[in-house]
């Protein structure tokens, strides 16, 4: 039976235990919309720059002028408050422009990963009802390829080099919209009700679905997250300055020579790698709100560059690196000649997210750089705008327990519960992490069923169950033990088993099959394994190889099984439901990771 909310989460015992003295208990959040948010910014930092990539800029102010010219031409198409319009683009100036101007103009936005098939693109369409589309020549094929499909009325096209855009069927050239005299929609917005993003996710079905991130849930998370940057900020250049070396300063940090850009320490502010995507929360909320809330320099990458990532934080001074297990996993095993081709110890916070990260390579990567730039970790996810905890400071600045995900962010509130009778559970126990704060989605969009399954109250609060298992210690610092999901983490992807059965049920020879995650002992994460009953007449017939090409072509890169394996039949339940969880322990005793 459900019991009430104990004293020591109300009264959030962390705070008590090592938590900054410099950092609230709860941030100030405005009750603004993002847009109005980021305009504000844009016109207090007016002349820094807001984007770098690969050497373009553009200033604050410029990025206020071109997301209001965005904003105007989405008005001039159509677009009314609450309409959506869907971005299908990798990290690129424009797809902040789109971001920005769709909610200026009122609208919800929705972005697609750059890694969708066609397939997935039109789903994503379909489901969030999107009207308009901005996309890049490299992705737009994949979405004419479906275009009848959808509901899409309009496509605005852009050449990600800042050309002219080139392509078939009918298009806006994004060109078009510097042509165009601003006139901003004066919206009425509610800013707890309004959607800002819907943020597509994984569910119990095993499609994806979308959660309804308000303008709260997103602005509440920049502003959650900005008093660390403010911290680190203030601890950096409050240091004694030694010389000067052309565009650079060097500090005293407590005795270790710290370099830095003269612009940084000028205007007190800080710089960050934005190559986490943007079609996902976590590279929006860290990244770009975050940032910009900041007046940071953001130096936008659409993929992973290793050694480009290391040379802009040499050249540029870099501060901050948010980044996800398969980055960092990269640069331990496949790139440390790297850590000693380049000085990256101008970076002050750097974080993993997305999913665990081994600690073994926490020490490996602490080791590559001398200890000098120390990884931290941080927990969140997608219903929760994401970020609900983190370590948030350097190591110099706050106690770093590695394999700990950090305490609870200010204005928010978890706990581990049992998952069967949400009883919460005392400290120390392991149990289902359950969030509550203003970064707690709006629900899940046009799925009542499984908001409802996701939700529940105690004490007047609203309590999310993340499907994650955690415990936390006597310091208020939580860890994350297991999943209850089945959801697959294939390098900080999250990846749905029934979406690639469902896709593998397509081919012809195929009887049965369950999709299963099994950990990556070499990479970090996991990989993906598909068990399949071939029917009779296929058998001897069809090989792995060609289930593997057969999802390749159907799916995004990260979605495809990397084993196959065929079997004469599979574990059911007496209801005829498949026990994967007998497939993954009979796995883990292969690997020798359970006896």
């Amino acid at each position: 039976m459900k019991s009430g909310v104990p004293g020591f989460i109300k009264e959030r015992f962390w705070l008590k235990k090592e938590w900054p003295k410099d950092l609230p208990t709860d941030a100030y959040i405005p009750e603004k919309p993002l847009n109005e948010v980021i305009d504000e910014a844009c016109m207090k930092y007016a002349d820094r720059t807001a984007l770098d990539f690969y050497g373009f800029r553009i200033t604050y102010s410029q990025l206020k002028g071109i997301t209001d010219r965005f904003a105007t031409l989405l008005v001039k198409l159509g677009v009314e408050k609450g309409d959506v319009v869907a971005i299908y683009a990798p990290n690129c100036p424009q797809f902040v422009v789109a971001y920005y101007g769709a909610m200026k103009a009122g609208a919800t936005v929705t972005a697609l990963s750059p890694l969708f098939a066609p397939r997935e693109v039109e789903y994503q369409l379909n489901d969030s009802g999107a009207k308009i589309l901005v996309t890049v020549e490299q992705l737009y094929p994949n979405f004419n390829a479906v275009r009848k499909n959808t509901k899409i009325e309009k496509v605005i096209l852009a050449n990600i080099t800042g050309g002219e855009a080139k392509g078939e069927g009918e298009f806006i050239d994004f060109r078009t919209v510097f042509g165009i005299t601003p006139e901003v929609p004066k919206v009425e917005w509610d800013f707890k009700d309004d959607v800002a993003v819907l943020q597509y996710t994984g569910g119990t079905t095993g499609l994806p679905k979308a959660a309804m991130l308000t303008h709260q849930n997103v602005v509440a998370n920049a502003f959650q997250l900005k008093p660390y940057t403010d911290i680190i900020l203030r601890w950096i250049f409050s240091h004694k300055v030694i010389r000067e070396e052309g565009d650079y300063l060097v500090l005293d940090l407590n005795g270790r020579e710290y370099k830095t850009m003269k612009d940084y320490y000028e205007n007190k502010r800080g710089s960050r790698i934005a190559v986490l995507p943007w079609y996902h929360i976590y590279g929006q909320s860290v990244d770009l709100n975050a940032g910009l809330v900041n007046g940071e320099l953001l130096f936008i990458f659409p993929r992973f560059e290793p050694e480009k990532i290391f040379e802009t934080i040499e050249t540029y001074r870099v501060t901050t690196f948010m980044g996800a297990p398969a980055i960092f996993i990269a640069y331990v095993n496949n790139f440390p000649e790297l850590f000693r081709k380049y000085d990256i110890s101008s970076l002050i916070y750097v974080n993993n997210g997305a999913g665990p990260i081994p600690p073994e390579i926490v020490y490996k990567w602490d080791e590559l750089t001398n200890q000098k730039v120390l990884l931290c970790e941080g927990y969140g996810l997608s219903e929760a705008s994401p970020v609900t905890h983190t370590h948030g400071l350097p190591p110099q600045l706050r106690k770093r327990k590695v394999g700990s995900i950090g305490p609870p962010i200010p204005n928010t509130y978890a706990a581990a519960i049992d998952p069967q009778t949400l009883e919460f559970l005392p400290v120390g126990q392991e149990g289902e992490l359950v969030i509550s704060g203003p970064q707690v989605m709006k629900g899940y969009w046009n799925r009542p069923r499984e908001t409802d399954e996701v939700f529940f109250y105690a004490d007047g609060m609203k309590w999310l169950r993340t499907g994650d298992i955690a415990k936390m210690d006597e310091d208020g610092y939580f860890y994350i033990v297991d999943r209850l999901k089945d959801i697959i983490k294939y390098k900080g992807h999250s990846v749905y088993p029934r979406e690639i059965e469902d896709v593998i049920y397509e081919h012809p020879a195929v009887k049965e099959v369950c999709v299963i995650g099994l950990p990556d002992l070499a990479a970090g994460g996991e990989t993906i394994k598909a068990y399949v009953v071939l029917k009779p007449e296929y058998k001897g017939k069809v090989t792995e190889s060609e289930i593997i090409d057969f999802c390749k072509e159907r799916l995004a890169t990260y979605k495809y099984p990397r084993i196959v394996e065929f079997r004469e039949e599979l574990p059911k339940s007496a209801a005829g439901k498949y026990l994967r969880r007998l497939l993954r322990e009979e796995e883990l005793k292969k690997l020798g990771l359970k006896k």
